[in-house]
């Protein structure tokens, strides 16, 4: 049996509230738009299911207002800081602030507008750049992340831009 992991799927309520989150303040970019399911490049999909469908008969509602909170939806960004200030700039609820993971990656926790946890962390090569940056060799940033010494090496030649 060959399974292959297709998407993650967020229920809505409104879901053209969400889709303006996800496609501006996110910047996430629609794949296709099938009316009442959106799906972004990467596999995030937005559905706002009707009464009739199986899933929603099974469970006895279409949305669930309390929103996810056993899963967390993860992004990640070479412009960290701009990320962060355009959450901490949104109407939005935060879990936390920035903060420095015990691996060492800075992220910051918040929801979107239905209740769903949303992460943006730096990308590992921005990481792995920034520890750099600030004196450790690529041993210490494998010791400190817990990724292999090679693929430190490699995300620390990798071209492009990090804040």
């Amino acid at each position: 049996m060959n399974i292959k992991f297709h998407s993650s799927v967020i229920f809505c309520s409104d879901l053209e509230k969400q889709r303006e989150f996800y496609e501006k303040f996110l910047g996430q970019k629609v794949e296709q738009d099938l009316g009442r399911c959106i799906v972004f490049e990467g596999g995030l999909t937005l559905w706002k299911p009707d009464k009739e469908y199986p899933l929603a008969k099974e469970l006895g509602y279409t949305y669930e207002p309390i929103g996810n909170r056993n899963l967390e939806i993860c992004f990640e960004t070479e412009d960290f800081a701009d990320a962060v200030e355009n959450v901490l700039m949104g109407d939005l609820r935060l879990l936390h602030n920035v903060v420095e993971e015990s691996w060492g990656q800075y992220t910051i926790r918040f929801y979107d507008p239905e209740g769903n946890l949303l992460e943006i962390g730096e990308n590992l090569k921005c990481m792995a750049l920034r520890m750099r940056n600030s004196g450790m060799d690529a041993d210490q940033i494998a010791g400190k992340t817990g990724l292999d010494k090679g693929y430190v090496e490699h995300l620390l030649t990798q071209p492009g831009e990090c804040e």
